[in-house]
């Protein structure tokens, strides 16, 4: 069927990629600013593809970009021709640089064409053959070697300097990025660091002005990104998850990866202190009674990871000299920040406020409903980047989520239907048409006629022609050693008779030879 291809509309998709799933969002936006869920898928990775939120197997991840975009497609009712993508891990990092301009008005007022210059600067700075800058964020600015000002306009000095914060990632991920979105036949609006776009959906302005740090604990990777001053000041990624958690009760239970999802759901604290001695949880296994396991060893287990993360994010935070910096505590996020009371636990570890991010801005109320809050902020924050610079490419396609109607020459005789209640041999096969018998006398097979040999009497009259032809055609037919041979044993006879001549006369008395 020929897809009839019509307007687009300012539909915004965002495509965030963990380390165990794909998960493709699809947003509107609505007239007032604020972003319409229209759904959200979630697709498994291939084991491998993605290790530590890097890209490791472009073709396992595309299968996944490819299979999300299927399920979207189907109740979107149009063909996704491109997307915003999130990336993050320890491939991804940021630097601080800074670089200054001298003030073009003689009397040292410093105006917006003074900015202007000093940002151009910026953009021309480049990361070196490895590494590619996906985002200049401005931190602060300076006058004269003096002051840090938030905005310079309309202050007055010689030298006009500026600290950006570089995000940066390595040009293999991007190259690797665009080969999986091309098997998904899709193209990037725009490539962004997942743990950037995070502040402007989970935290409040209170939280940005007076600094707070944001921890995203995923399946493999944990990010935390320091917000202060209203601005993004670091970020940092940590190769530890929930991953670890799951590899410790696997350990304990002896249970797959399913059943030990559910043993952390059913989990009723992470304070193991707190969990009653006689709660169990059960485990169904396939071909095994089921298994009875205390809920309060589950807890032990979980707490005693988390108290390892809590560990390692503060070293981390100290070592960047920020965790004095964030007075407005942490604010808890991603697929792992589900668990019961771990907000507690954080808390009493870093000696510190921490609260869930339960609260999405941005998005109406109905998406609220709709959505896991906790487990989608991520492609929350990618649809927010997207929604800030350009619609997303789709077409309205009646191909899209509807069954095509086969044409006639498509179309299957009843002779080629498959029959499911019959056997499989009567489904695959066709059923034969009846052939009619026809009688007929069975005639002896005869031979293909062969050219008739003329008669001697022919023969002779033809070797007579040849013949009667002049030598010179009778020669051509003749090989030159033939005719050289033929002479050489005429010679020889006669020199034999010349001698059995002699011979004759020396026997009968004759001595004149």
């Amino acid at each position: 069927m020929q897809r009839v291809e019509m307007e687009n509309k300012d539909y915004v998709i965002g495509i965030d990629i963990g380390s165990s799933n794909v998960v493709m969002s699809v947003g509107e936006k609505l007239p007032n600013g604020e972003l319409e869920i229209v759904g959200v898928e979630v697709v498994a990775i291939g084991e491998g593809a993605v290790k530590d939120g890097s890209i490791r197997n472009f073709i396992v991840l595309g299968e996944a970009i490819a299979k999300a975009k299927s399920a979207t497609e189907e109740y979107l009712g149009r063909r996704i021709n491109s997307a915003y993508v999130g990336l993050s891990g320890k491939e991804t990092y940021c630097v601080r640089y800074e670089d200054h301009v001298f003030v073009k008005d003689k009397d040292g007022c410093i105006s917006v064409e003074d900015t202007k210059a000093l940002r151009e600067r910026i953009d021309k700075v480049s990361a070196g053959n490895y590494d590619e800058i996906v985002a200049r964020l401005p931190l602060r600015y300076r006058i004269d070697e003096r002051q840090y000002v938030k905005n310079p306009i309309g202050t007055f000095g010689q030298k006009l300097s500026a600290t950006y914060l570089l995000v940066l990632t390595s040009k293999q991920q991007i190259e690797l990025l665009k080969r999986a979105m091309h098997r998904a036949e899709m193209s990037l609006s725009g490539v962004c660091i997942t743990p950037t776009v995070l502040p402007e959906v989970i935290l409040d302005k209170v939280e940005m002005d007076e600094g707070v740090a944001i921890v995203d604990i995923g399946a493999e990777l944990t990010d935390i990104v320091v917000v202060r001053e209203g601005q993004m000041c670091h970020f940092m990624s940590l190769p530890i998850g929930a991953s670890t958690i799951d590899a410790d009760l696997r350990e304990f239970v002896c249970a797959p990866k399913d059943k030990v999802e559910l043993l952390k759901k059913k989990c009723v604290s992470v304070l193991a202190e707190e969990v009653s001695c006689e709660l169990t949880a059960s485990v169904q296994m396939a071909g095994r009674a089921k298994k009875q396991i205390l809920q309060r060893n589950i807890a032990e287990i979980i707490e005693e990871r988390l108290k390892d993360f809590t560990t390692i994010i503060s070293k981390r935070l100290k070592d960047a000299k920020l965790s004095t910096k964030i007075p407005c505590g942490i604010v808890l996020t991603g697929g792992s920040a589900y668990l019961a009371d771990i907000d507690r636990l954080f808390a009493r570890e870093l000696g510190m406020e921490v609260r869930l991010a339960d609260h999405i801005h941005g998005i109406n109320e109905e998406s609220k409903e709709r959505i896991t809050l906790l487990s989608n902020t991520a492609v929350i924050g990618i649809l927010h980047y997207g929604a800030q610079h350009a619609a997303c490419q789709t077409t309205e396609s009646p191909s899209v989520g509807v069954k095509p109607k086969s044409t006639p020459k498509e179309s299957v005789g009843e002779e080629n239907t498959l029959d499911l209640s019959g056997s499989a041999k009567d489904a695959i096969e066709p059923t034969p048409k009846p052939i009619e018998v026809v009688e007929k006398p069975i005639e002896q097979p005869t031979e293909k006629p062969q050219p008739e040999e003329p008669k001697a009497e022919e023969k002779v009259e033809n070797m007579e022609k040849e013949e009667s032809k002049p030598l010179e055609n009778k020669e051509q037919y003749i090989k030159p050693e033939i005719k050289k041979e033929t002479r050489s044993k005429g010679r020889l006879s006669n020199w034999l008779k010349s001698i059995n001549s002699a011979v004759n006369n020396i026997l009968d008395g004759n001595k004149e030879i």
